[in-house]
């Protein structure tokens, strides 16, 4: 049976990891290929964009989305992990925070651009092997993480709790950055620490977590197509009426069109390649994204994998 193509939008509750849901989902609705647009924390919940099939072959361009936040910070505490699953380094006397300090602080983070630190506990790679691998190993000395420049597009105040000692704020952030890495600096700014006690992931691009399921309740009927993701996601496409050249990874023209990538849409408002400016108009394929269907025998450009 020919399956279709196109991205779940799923609340993942606190405690599970992003793998145990993408593979609980997959063994629920049987699915041929499975993804995702930005994982979670197990600590954290929220919206996930769950890509299947097809659309596992454009996470590039959603993974490069915007995302947005709701964190909650437990001050006068550090762990190792930098959330409160972790085990606890580091503890100062809790003292009362001046609300304006905070204030102050949210104002510098707000369209704040900053080379910032990953955790030692989190999935990049440093020398073929991620960076949790080493501290797990207790090698963490071992190994220099290089900074990155990461965007605070938007960092709003929600809460001070004075007698739990937490600080609650909105943010909406830049592809890679961690939200742990920014707890520590946003503490770091109010001369303590802090650690991750909540966060909620609540949009991802074009994609909003009021849009969600829950896993328990997820099903075929949910699914979002390419091309409304890719709609969603402002990418451009182009609607070309000639689909067999595109099954065949031809090159194309598209007069009066200049973006340097587009996806290319047949009569039937289905998504079938990705294509690259070469010159002037001609384009030339960066990738199928047609649908394999068994009844239909697969041409040579194909089962080239174009």
């Amino acid at each position: 049976m020919l399956q279709k193509s196109g991205i779940f939008l799923v609340n993942k509750p606190s405690g599970m990891t992003s793998n145990d849901l993408i593979k609980k989902i997959q063994k629920k609705l049987n699915i041929k290929k499975i993804g995702h647009a930005g994982t979670l924390d197990p600590l954290a919940s929220g919206l996930m964009v769950v890509l299947v099939n097809q659309a596992t072959k454009v996470s590039d361009f959603l993974l490069s989305a915007n995302k947005t936040y709701n964190v909650t910070m437990k001050l006068f505490e550090d762990t190792d992990t930098k959330d409160i699953t972790g085990k606890v380094i580091n503890k100062v006397e809790p003292y009362k925070l001046d609300k304006s300090l905070i204030n102050n602080i949210v104002k510098k983070y707000n369209g704040y651009i900053y080379e910032q630190y990953p955790p030692i506990y989190s999935a990049i790679k440093v020398d073929g092997k991620k960076l949790y691998e080493y501290a797990r190993k207790n090698q963490a000395d071992q190994v220099e993480i290089t900074p990155r420049t990461v965007t605070i597009e938007k960092c709003e105040f929600v809460n001070y709790d004075k007698k739990n000692h937490e600080i609650s704020l909105r943010l909406k952030v830049s592809k890679g950055t961690y939200v742990r890495s920014f707890v520590t600096d946003f503490a770091n700014d109010l001369d303590t620490i802090a650690t991750v006690s909540k966060l909620e992931r609540t949009a991802s691009g074009g994609f909003d977590l009021s849009n969600s399921k829950n896993l328990d309740v997820i099903d075929w009927d949910h699914l979002v197509s390419l091309y409304d993701t890719l709609i969603k996601s402002e990418q451009v496409l182009i609607q070309y009426h000639f689909e067999q050249d595109v099954r065949q990874g031809k090159s194309i023209t598209l007069p009066r069109v200049s973006f340097p990538i587009v996806f290319i849409v047949n009569d039937k408002k289905e998504v079938i390649g990705i294509y690259k400016h070469a010159a002037n108009h001609i384009y030339t394929c960066q990738r199928g994204l047609w649908q394999d269907d068994p009844a239909i025998k697969k041409t040579e450009a194909e089962m080239e994998g174009y």
